[in-house]
């Protein structure tokens, strides 16, 4: 039954929007005294983080089967949409941290 309620984002198609989302809740908690709104803003940063890792993996996973030789042209333009993909997102998520810290 638990695992019924699980469900997953794609962040290829749905991370600019899935993103946005953790950025506008940490970055509106700076304006709060509430403790419970900073709690999820804590959570929406580890949110972040994991969804960066998951970049992270599926980059590795596209270089590793392109080394391998198996990749095609597309898998090329993937990789280089998911690098750039990552390195905005997580140049975003270091400006809201460090703006919402001051």
């Amino acid at each position: 039954m638990i695992k019924d309620l699980e469900f997953s984002i794609n962040l290829y198609t749905e991370g600019e929007k899935f993103f946005d989302v953790l950025k506008a809740i940490i970055r509106d908690s700076k304006k709060s005294q509430w403790p419970h709104e900073r709690e999820r803003a804590v959570y929406a940063e580890e949110l972040f983080k994991r969804a960066l890792d998951t970049f992270e993996e599926a980059i590795h996973i596209a270089e590793t089967r392109v080394e391998e030789g198996l990749h095609i042209e597309q898998d090329l333009k993937i990789i280089k949409e998911l690098k750039a993909k990552r390195d905005y997102w997580k140049k975003k998520l270091e400006e809201v941290v460090s703006v919402s810290r001051c």
